[in-house]
């Protein structure tokens, strides 16, 4: 009788740790994958925006192909879970800068994760 009675007062209690202990592996593992998407994003934007600058480097210098470029280079690659892309690019005679901005993918309804990159080089000179 008193063993029933000392097992009686722990009844649940493993439902209980494993139920915490699940839920903290969860939240891991959403944690992992959103900063998987959260890097990738911003690998992304990355090398849209060292698209955006191969494009404008040649003169003369077209700054909205750039943009139109880096946008292009986000569709075509990340099938839409890349959002909100904005792409600027500017020129200050001597350099090509363009800024590739957007939204990584959210795996939580209403909370954004913005990304935003910027590559830069030289315009080419052409000699004859």
């Amino acid at each position: 009788m008193n063993r029933l009675a000392a097992l009686h007062g722990e009844r649940g209690d493993e439902n209980l740790t494993a139920a915490y202990a699940f839920s903290a592996l969860l939240f891991i593992a959403w944690a992992v994958f959103q900063a998987v998407a959260v890097f990738l994003g911003s690998n992304v934007a990355l090398e849209a925006a060292r698209d955006g600058v191969n494009a404008a480097r040649l003169p003369p210098v077209d700054t909205a192909a750039a943009e139109t470029r880096a946008r292009d280079y986000t569709s075509r690659v990340t099938l839409g879970w890349l959002t909100n892309v904005a792409a600027r690019a500017s020129s200050d005679g001597r350099n090509v800068t363009v800024t590739v901005s957007a939204d990584a993918a959210s795996f939580v309804p209403f909370l954004r994760f913005p990304v935003s990159q910027t590559a830069s080089a030289p315009i080419e000179q052409l000699t004859s």
